[in-house]
């Protein structure tokens, strides 16, 4: 069976009904999530004011902390769906016990990662010269931090979206918020040295960072425990290995994808120092600048695989391709008003992150282009949304890497090295990259092949 996302499955009243619904999840994800970004973004702001050499060290330790930040991704991408689907189904039993190894998993895993942070030392070196040794102490410094400080991280990852996957996306925003207020005070005073604190530079980003994340994660599984639809009272007498590995099996291929984009990303990063260190600095802007953009587009891909989840666990299937079209519409008209924002006025958005002259110069046109692509990605996310609702992970991973590894990279390599593009040549190959991942994925929903995996999940959750 084909499923459109140009035809209504609802009548009129259930779609109001469910874009309510959406709008009531989406809007506080949205909001944590650009949040969260803020915890990373204000690092590369301050630190962008003070050298753009140590934000450019910092940017890449970030590139590095993602790639790791793949276990957590398989731990809350699984855990969301299987909350959803048995929130969805009313199994009360499987969701208590779903939540309980969401919480085992992520301070184990979070133990696990910092212990990382001992061998982090020789990370950059493979990404800066062995000349630029400024650069490379600052990036190992932040980078040794920040790793030691995993646990807190995957607390709020792993947490934040079991509550998501049960319909609680208020709470995520409150911790994020409180989080990142904290962080903001934070960097100021230690990376500039007010406050009475000294200063820093990138360690007291790091500290900053770390700290924050630590309230953070406190935050949270007090608000967890207090979550009425996940009654977090009856401990499970065991540990599950079976939920452990249902919980991974949905996520590992969110993992995967994420892994082998970052580390496509970090292989991106070393096609931009092709063209000099400040082009990469005015990538990096970019980059945070598309981060911010796509923030209410990620938001709403967040609550259709809620929203999908649900109603698939409830046995309600047109209900949840309706819900993929409304969230989809919504992210449309967002990302477009986002988008010519950003197109329109370019430098306001990049002087949030530097006062070079070279680097804006430099930055103008990728990030005019990126805000012309922001439909695209509005799109992208809806139906990867819609397909992870259903436990379709899998195809999202062989989209995303086939994109990255056959079509960015490569691209990006001829036109820069080649024909001496630069930024914009970079880029011009991750424009190309984020059409053809959306392309295959639109082309996945439309088949229908994923209805396999939405029946079993719909019945697991129901067991």
């Amino acid at each position: 069976m084909h499923y459109s996302l140009l035809k209504s499955y609802l009548n009129i009243d259930e779609a109001r009904d469910i874009r309510k619904s959406l709008l009531v999840m989406a809007l506080p994800a949205i909001g944590e999530n650009v949040l969260q970004m803020l915890l990373g973004i204000s690092d590369t702001a301050f630190l962008g004011h003070y050298d753009w050499r140590v934000m450019t060290a910092v940017g890449t330790a970030n590139q590095v902390i993602f790639i790791f930040q793949a276990v957590l991704v398989a731990l809350s991408t699984g855990s969301m769906i299987l909350v959803s689907n048995s929130y969805g189904a009313g199994n009360r039993e499987r969701l208590n016990s779903i939540a309980w190894h969401a919480v085992y998993l992520s301070i184990g895993t979070g133990i696990v990662l910092s212990i990382g942070s001992i061998f982090s030392g020789g990370l950059l070196g493979l990404f800066f010269p062995a000349s630029d040794e400024f650069m490379l102490t600052n990036g190992n410094q932040y980078l040794r931090i920040i790793m030691a400080g995993f646990p807190a991280m995957s607390i709020m990852i792993v947490l934040g979206a079991t509550l998501r996957g049960a319909g609680d996306t208020k709470s995520p925003l409150i911790v994020a918020a409180i989080a990142n207020g904290l962080n903001i005070f934070l960097d100021y005073g230690l990376i500039y040295g007010k406050f009475g604190f000294p200063e820093m530079g990138a360690t007291g980003a790091a500290l900053a960072t770390v700290f924050s994340r630590v309230v953070g994660s406190v935050i949270i599984v007090f608000l967890l425990f207090r979550n009425k639809n996940l009654a977090l009272k009856r401990i499970p007498q065991r540990f599950s290995a079976w939920i452990t590995r249902e919980v991974l099996s949905l996520g590992f291929p969110a993992s995967i994808e994420n892994l082998g984009f970052s580390l496509g990303v970090l292989v991106f990063a070393n096609i931009l120092f092709i063209a000099g260190p400040q082009a990469y600095a005015a990538h990096r802007i970019g980059i945070q600048v598309e981060s911010l953009s796509f923030m209410p587009a990620w938001g709403m891909g967040v609550a259709i695989t809620a929203m999908v989840g649900i109603y698939n666990g409830a046995k309600e299937r047109r209900k949840s391709i309706g819900s993929v079209r409304q969230g989809w519409i919504i992210s449309l008209a967002i990302s477009f008003l986002i988008g010519m924002s950003i197109t329109v006025f370019p430098d306001f958005f990049i002087s949030i992150f530097t006062n070079e002259t070279a680097i804006i110069e430099a930055g103008r046109l990728p990030v005019r282009i990126i805000g012309l692509f922001q439909v695209v990605m509005g799109t992208d996310f809806a139906v990867t949304g819609a397909l992870r609702g259903m436990g379709d992970t899998r195809f999202p991973m062989k989209a995303s890497l086939t994109a990255m590894w056959l079509i960015r990279l490569p691209v990006g390599f001829v036109l820069v090295k080649y024909f001496n593009m630069g930024l914009m040549g970079a880029w011009i190959g991750m424009m190309l990259d984020m059409t053809f991942r959306t392309i295959l994925k639109f082309g996945r929903f439309y088949s229908g092949k994923w209805e396999k995996t939405a029946d079993a999940i719909q019945k697991s959750a129901a067991s």
